[in-house]
């Protein structure tokens, strides 16, 4: 079948027609999927941001709260166990190693919260860090760290206190500690008591790499419908007559 548009004549395969329909079509949805995912990642990026900017709400209310997630902000009051922390290894801070100290925190009601206070470098010696101690009932401000991905139970050689570990797993440190924690570790704010160095990163969302396959899909589409009119028709003889003349 041949189909003429003035002089631009076009050769119909139905069979290579089909062909080239369907994998514009994947390329198409591929495009659309890409911009999907960056519109969902955006929204993701919107809501912790807002979140992470609200004031701090009451640790009792902050399940119930619309906006509950990753970087919520609460306040609570009680008292650290300094006596049972855990250090994780491997922590890095402006260049150098270290460990996070996640301390237990005795809320006033008597239930645990595991408390990150930041990091603090190792000993000169290879023992314990020097830990500041942190005596007394405090009010402090922390904000909810919600990991993306189950965290697996680490490999425990010495259950004396404090423990390290290379990740920690809130249930492994139920078992630990022999009472009920709260499913999530808070990190300390700034200027707040016990807390030392915040060397957490801010949690990053970025679109630009399904902006970026976006554009790669909806140029191969571009590319295969160029070279299909190209390979099914005189459009190549036209253009150079025209520019031979």
């Amino acid at each position: 079948m041949e189909l003429k548009l003035g002089k631009l004549k076009i050769q119909i395969n139905w069979l290579v027609l089909l062909c080239f329909m369907s994998s514009m079509g994947m390329f198409i949805s591929l495009a659309a999927w890409q911009l999907d995912r960056a519109e969902q990642k955006q929204m993701l990026a919107d809501a912790l941001e807002n979140r992470s900017a609200l004031p701090a709400v009451p640790f009792d209310d902050a399940a119930d709260h619309p906006l509950f997630g990753d970087q919520f902000p609460v306040t609570l009051t009680g008292r650290f166990e300094n006596s049972i922390p855990f250090l994780k290894t491997f922590q890095f801070f402006r260049g150098q190693a270290g460990l996070e100290v996640v301390t237990p925190f005795r809320r006033q009601d008597g239930s645990l919260v595991l408390v990150s206070r930041g990091w603090v470098a190792t000993a000169n010696n290879g023992g314990e860090p020097d830990i500041p101690v942190v005596e007394g009932d405090k009010t402090i401000v922390a904000k909810v760290y919600v990991p993306q991905q189950d965290i697996p139970p680490a490999q425990i050689s010495d259950n004396s206190w404090p423990v390290t570990v290379s990740r920690l797993n809130v249930a492994q440190a139920e078992r630990l500690l022999g009472e009920p924690l709260y499913p999530y570790v808070l990190r300390l704010e700034e200027r707040q008591p016990g807390v030392l160095s915040r060397h957490w990163s801010a949690p990053r969302i970025s679109i630009r790499t399904h902006i970026g396959y976006a554009i790669q899909w909806a140029l191969i589409a571009v590319v295969v419908a160029l070279a299909a009119l190209l390979l099914s028709s005189n459009a190549l003889a036209l253009w150079r007559s025209r520019h031979s003349a």
